[in-house]
């Protein structure tokens, strides 16, 4: 049985939202230092964040997942 596929994949998508987030930050950051406080921009940041968050919990339960079933098939094995 080869899960390799998930846990890269599932690491992969948490790399991937780690890039987002700091992305978004950034963001909000460079439109509060230049025009002050844009309400679109930070609407808009909250919303990417909430999906970022559901995203990484996702990934994080599927990597979570993988390292159960190595343990498991682990256990058969010994």
């Amino acid at each position: 049985m080869d899960i390799s596929g998930a846990v890269n994949s599932a690491y992969t998508g948490v790399q991937t939202q780690l890039q987002r987030f700091d992305k978004n930050v950034a963001e909000v950051a460079r439109v509060e230092a230049s025009s002050g406080r844009d309400t679109n921009t930070q609407d808009r940041a909250l919303v990417e964040q909430t999906e970022i968050v559901t995203s990484m919990q996702a990934n994080a339960r599927s990597l979570q997942a993988a390292g159960e079933r190595i343990g498991t098939l682990l256990d058969v094995k010994a």
